[in-house]
Order: C-alpha cells, then sequence, then structure tokens
C-alpha cells in the first residue's frame, strides 16, 4: 500500500469520516467517504498535500 494512500486513511478516521474507496490516477487520489469526496494532490513535489487534506477533512467531517 502506497505511503499516500495510508496517510490519507490515517487523517480521515481522526477527522472522523468513514472511507469507502480510495481511487489513485496519476496526480491526484480520489477519497470517497460516506460523507463526500475528497480530491488532493500526490506528486513528490506537492509537499502541502497532508496539510491540505487535514484542512479539507476537519471541514467536512464539521459539516456533518
Amino acid at each position: 500500500m502506497n505511503k499516500h494512500i495510508k496517510e490519507c486513511r490515517r487523517v480521515c478516521r481522526t477527522a472522523g469520516l468513514s472511507v469507502l474507496e480510495i481511487k489513485y490516477g496519476t496526480k491526484h487520489l480520489k477519497i470517497v467517504c460516506a460523507e463526500g469526496t475528497i480530491t488532493c494532490g500526490c506528486t513528490p513535489s506537492d509537499w502541502r498535500w497532508s496539510r491540505n487534506l487535514r484542512s479539507i477533512a476537519r471541514r467536512m467531517a464539521a459539516n456533518d
């Protein structure tokens, strides 16, 4: 399992989201949760992807 996918699952679980599926594309990950869908970058040059994912997951969990 890819490092990005493990981190995405951990961040979403910490925020209180239930991950249904993670689709891996060439430059982006699409995380399908029961609450909605999150798209985040996963290229080596995108060093802020985990911070952005954390903030999106927190906002999505707060809306439900």
